[in-house]
């Protein structure tokens, strides 16, 4: 299943209609609810508000994930209407809403089937570009988190097939949200249109989850292990939280310090009034069978397809900056219950990730040593990182973003990999974040990728914002990685891919033995 920016991969024309949920009377007909917002959805609001301050512009176009989903068939219009709504009485978050009220917050939320949509038709498109262009200016829109509703839907409809898509704010859903969320709204859409009882699990509410993730936080002192936990990791890097600088060993910068984040109190004031977007890479860094020997080789070493996930990036970055500790920060789902699984909501925490590879270790070395450091840094995301900040006096947010996921075992999984379904981002417009994502799916394992765009001036060969990984190698663009952030991403996952390949191509898991030798793995 692909995560991609929603401009990297067209739609195919047809008529557009936008679906926005509206409750008659408006927010003040909502009740008040008194279940707390988590530290999260808190600090997101907060910013989003700080923005609109600075900028005297609504936030919300960098920060949302979505959903398109491809039906071979017609568009029932009282079906998706149906569907639709069922979605949204399903999970509560969709009918749920903060505002910042003062120093506090208050949240108010609205009873199952009080949500409708308001069907707006924007026109037939003839031309896929045009009309991802209206979409993901609708999304950017539609999605800013200090308004209800921070979410929309729109059709592309077809002769003989239509495109469901989706947007929301990331205070309302994560990836794995959205991950989960493509079979059971084709579930719901096909139950819809045959009149028939849609067999799904019942869901629990992420306002229900951030609330007692929030009672718990808040009742938690400076004794916790995540508290010595995030405090070693900080100490580790000068007290700052990493960053990525993938220049040669031996050039000047610090590489915790190149990249750190403003402190709250010195973010600079918006003086351009059309930021530049960051640069985007996706694409396949190993087929199924590719994936399937590097995961053995990963398992003979003792660890797992994650473990070697973040060797291989711990090596690649040593072998060209020399560092002595490979460092960025992990997210980790919450999602500790079952009444949680299938849930939309933000269940994402964040875990530190330190590597030494001071002695150069070889791979199997590296795998060994990440088994243990993802066991032993794991208690790091047992306490949201906003209350440890908080315990610890720190300022700052993660900006060297490690992410991994195995989507093989999700409802649908092998429909979506193979094109049902895809989940999508907005642009971001950060100037210090990297952000890699590496996802194992039933066709192989993918990466996606967000960071700062490349300088105009920058010495170097140019590359598309948006890059396919397997027609990349670090060779045609590593002279950029001194430079240019974009350039060395470029470089970081070539050179990424060209090391779990050869890895993947050494193991003879999966191959017919010849006869009279032995058999490996």
């Amino acid at each position: 299943m692909k995560f991609i920016q929603i401009l990297e991969e067209p739609i195919e024309p047809g008529g557009l209609v936008e679906w926005m949920p509206y409750v008659p009377g408006g927010l003040g007909s909502w009740s008040h609810d008194s279940r707390l917002t988590s530290h999260n959805h808190e600090q997101h609001l907060r910013s989003a508000f700080e923005y609109r301050l600075r900028t005297r512009r609504e936030g919300g176009r960098e920060s949302w994930l979505g959903l398109s989903i491809e039906f071979d068939e017609p568009l029932s219009i009282p079906a998706i209407r149906s569907t639709l709504m069922t979605w949204i009485d399903r999970h509560e978050v969709l009918r749920s809403h903060v505002v910042i009220k003062g120093d506090g917050l208050q949240r108010l939320s609205t009873d199952v089937g009080t949500v409708k949509l308001k069907m707006g038709r924007i026109g037939w498109y003839t031309q896929s570009g045009p009309l991802v262009e209206q979409i993901a200016g609708a999304f950017d829109r539609a999605t800013a988190p200090l308004h209800w509703p921070a979410y929309m839907f729109a059709t592309v409809g077809r002769e003989d097939s239509f495109t469901l898509l989706f947007a929301a704010d990331h205070s309302l859903v994560d990836g794995y949200s959205l991950i989960m969320a493509q079979q059971e709204l084709v579930t719901l859409y096909r139950s819809a249109r045959d009149h028939t009882e849609p067999d799904l699990p019942t869901v629990g509410s992420y306002v229900d989850f951030s609330a007692e993730e929030r009672r718990q936080a808040d009742q938690t002192g400076a004794d916790h292990p995540a508290v010595s936990t995030w405090s070693s990791f900080l100490r580790s890097g000068r007290g700052s939280l990493p960053g990525f600088d993938y220049r040669r060993a031996g050039t000047d910068g610090d590489t915790d310090s190149a990249t750190a984040p403003a402190a709250a109190d010195s973010v600079p004031a918006e003086t351009d009034d059309s930021p530049v977007p960051q640069d985007s890479i996706t694409g396949v860094v190993l087929d199924d069978d590719a994936a399937n020997r590097f995961t053995a080789v990963c398992s003979q070493a003792g660890g797992t397809l994650t473990a070697g996930v973040l060797a291989a990036f711990a090596i690649v970055y040593h072998e060209r900056t020399g560092d002595p500790e490979f460092r960025c920060v992990l997210p980790r789902h919450t999602r500790d219950h079952t009444r949680w699984l299938t849930a939309l909501g933000w269940f994402v925490a964040v875990a530190p990730f330190c590597l030494d590879v001071s002695d150069s270790p070889t791979f199997d070395q590296a795998v060994t040593r990440a088994t243990a450091e993802l066991k032993r840094s794991r208690q790091g995301a047992s306490l949201p990182f906003l209350r440890v900040a908080e315990l610890i006096g720190y300022q700052g947010e993660p900006h060297f973003v490690i992410s991994f996921i195995d989507t093989r075992y999700a409802p649908g999984a092998a429909a979506a990999d193979e094109g049902r379904a895809k989940v999508l981002r907005s642009h971001s417009y950060a100037t210090d974040e990297v952000f890699i994502w590496i996802n194992r799916t039933p066709s192989g394992m993918r990466v996606s990728a967000r960071f700062p765009a490349r300088a105009t001036a920058a010495v170097g060969p140019t590359v598309d914002s948006t890059t396919e990984v397997n027609n990349l190698t670090s060779a045609g663009i590593d002279d950029a990685a001194d430079d240019d952030t974009s350039g060395a991403v470029h470089a970081y996952l070539g050179r990424f891919t060209e090391l779990v390949r050869a890895i993947g191509d050494a193991s003879t898991f999966g191959v017919a033995n010849p006869p009279g030798a032995q058999p490996s793995n």
